[in-house]
């Protein structure tokens, strides 16, 4: 993705952004406590970040509200797969809010860059749109989903300059015409909806102004990296209501001792002595840990997508003002430096969150890491399931799982797409007991996770730095 955009470009895509998705808009609903919720994909949700991104902002966010969030994703899947394994796979996990999301695979690959293109793709938008009549079927007959939302998929990148990636003409205008039948179902059935392409597709043509080889859609046109995954994430919490919700906001004056305001948080014991200013802070909420982590190798990161959206001025402000100071300052938390700043400084207002080495940063980026563990896990088990539902159902083996199906996926180790790099993996999650272990295991880091994810009261000091 791009890099190093000029302050003035960064406003003209930030101004973007607010246009084509307004601050205030609440378009889906929020998560409520105790909610199961399963988001519904193809290999974007399988091996995709969005719903972890967004777990993760739950989990620092609102950390006295409990939720599951599960990964329903198979990689290759179309609406007509979805029909078929909703039972087995989706309506098991007992969801009461589902996520769904298709369309770059109902679109199809084969009829493009071919004459009468055209008619191949009416032939797949009327196929997609059948099997969705389908799969509405079932979910309206699952009493226990009380929330659906449908997500317009991400894009395929047709303008973004790639080597050796050929370019599937007209297939993105394919996937949006799918996306209005999914428009259109959303507003009849009263069901959410948030339409990732257009958003994504106009931040692609930002970026691609000055780097004509950036996208948010990864290296083949159609998998986002953590980047592309991190605005997934920021769109949909935005169409939860989520921006303008803070982390915390407080303003103190250093002269008369006294919290101005507080918001989100709680500021006791405020003292004004030996040129330093002290107080306890203890916010309701951590401030979100910005992943910095590539994926298998690439280059596209979160950290490096909330360069390019609002996320932080929206979604992710911690700020500290304090009022009546004069000089240079030293600001610690918890003994821990924390940076140093002019009264003028303060009194504009520092965001936390930004800052790495907090206390409570460092407290949600242990967080961050055992969701990581948990989201690693969990796509273990989707891919065990991927190999059913793309391999042996094929072959009259679905959960078989017996010397047969491993002998079947022996034979086609090589020649297979999806065997050749999942074959390692189903070799040990065709035992129950390891299935098992690892279902384990995940609930052993939620509910680490819902231990440690608690703000903790914090001793904040601004003392003067004497000339």
């Amino acid at each position: 993705m791009s890099r190093g955009l000029g302050d003035v470009y960064k406003r003209q895509l930030y101004t973007c952004c607010i246009l084509l998705f307004p601050v205030s808009a609440q378009q889906i609903p929020s998560f409520k406590a105790n909610d199961r919720i399963v988001f519904l994909g193809n290999s974007i949700t399988e091996g995709g970040h969005y719903h972890s991104y967004i777990w993760l902002y739950y989990m620092t966010h609102f950390p006295e509200l409990p939720l599951r969030i599960y990964n329903g994703g198979i990689g290759g899947d179309c609406a007509s797969h979805m029909v078929f394994r909703f039972d087995s796979d989706i309506k098991i996990k007992k969801p009461t809010y589902l996520v769904c999301s298709f369309g770059m695979n109902d679109s199809g690959y084969d009829g493009y860059n071919k004459p009468g293109y055209d008619k191949y793709a009416n032939k797949q938008v009327e196929y997609a749109n059948t099997e969705f009549g389908k799969l509405q079927q079932q979910i309206l007959a699952d009493k226990k989903i009380k929330n659906v939302v449908l997500l317009g998929s991400s894009p395929y990148d047709e303008n973004v300059k790639l080597e050796g990636v050929e370019t599937l003409h007209g297939k993105n205008e394919t996937i949006k015409r799918i996306i209005e039948m999914q428009a259109e179902v959303a507003q009849k059935r009263g069901w959410g909806f948030v339409n990732f392409n257009t958003v994504m597709c106009e931040l692609n043509k930002e970026i691609q102004q000055s780097d004509s080889t950036a996208t948010f859609c990864g290296g083949d046109r159609i998998h986002p990296d953590k980047d592309g995954h991190m605005v997934m994430a920021y769109l949909f919490l935005k169409a939860q209501g989520l921006a303008g919700k803070e982390v915390a906001y407080f303003h103190i004056n250093a002269t008369n001792r006294k919290a101005m305001e507080e918001r989100n948080c709680r500021i006791t014991h405020i003292k004004n002595e030996n040129d330093t200013i002290s107080f306890s802070y203890l916010s309701r909420s951590l401030p979100f840990p910005v992943d910095t982590i590539p994926r298998w190798g690439t280059k596209g990161t979160a950290r490096d997508a909330v360069r390019q959206v609002p996320f932080m001025q929206e979604m992710n402000q911690e700020i500290m003002k304090v009022t009546d100071l004069h000089g240079n300052f030293r600001v610690t938390i918890d003994g821990t430096e924390i940076g140093r700043w002019d009264g003028n400084e303060l009194s504009k207002g520092i965001n936390l969150a930004e800052i790495t080495c907090t206390p409570q940063y460092q407290q949600s980026l242990s967080i961050m890491y055992l969701n990581e563990e948990r989201c690693a896990i969990e796509k273990r088990l989707r891919q065990y399931m991927a190999m059913q539902y793309v391999f042996f159902k094929h072959r009259g083996l679905l959960f078989a799982d017996n010397k047969a199906a491993l002998d079947a996926a022996k034979a086609e180790r090589e020649s297979h797409y999806l065997v050749k790099y999942l074959y390692t993996n189903y070799t040990q999650a065709m035992f129950p007991q390891i299935r098992e272990a690892w279902q384990a295991e995940i609930g052993q880091l939620i509910t680490q996770i819902y231990k440690i994810n608690k703000p903790l009261t914090r001793l904040i000091k601004i003392e003067r730095i004497k000339e």
